[in-house]
């Protein structure tokens, strides 16, 4: 019964404090401001900390520090970036054939 009593209270103090607000001051509003860029700023670190850890770690780049020798990783960054859009559609396509035949001889298995 006390704790009624407890929340009765609690909820009118709630909504007689939504009722007296009047809206942020000058100053409040600078504050959120900053602190919501310093956030931001943050952020921005964390990503581009992130980035730089997935370069160094990447085998296909050329500048990576992986166990990969770089000549092999600039070696694949110039095929990847070498071909045009028809070979990738030719490329598509041998994959998509390859694919399937091979999920055609699965299928083959299942007659009934």
């Amino acid at each position: 019964m006390k704790e009624t009593k407890t929340n009765k209270k609690a909820a009118e103090d709630i909504m007689a404090s939504e009722s007296e607000f009047k809206g942020y001051t000058i100053e409040e509003i600078r504050f959120h401001r900053a602190l919501v860029a310093m956030e931001a700023d943050f952020c921005k670190t964390k990503i581009l900390k992130t980035w730089s850890n997935i370069q160094k770690v990447n085998p296909l780049s050329p500048s990576s520090g992986s166990s990969l020798p770089t000549k092999a990783g600039s070696v694949a960054m110039k095929l990847v970036n070498g071909l045009n859009y028809m070979d990738y559609i030719l490329l598509g396509a041998s994959v998509f054939n390859g694919v399937r035949k091979v999920m055609s001889f699965f299928r083959r298995g299942k007659k009934k």
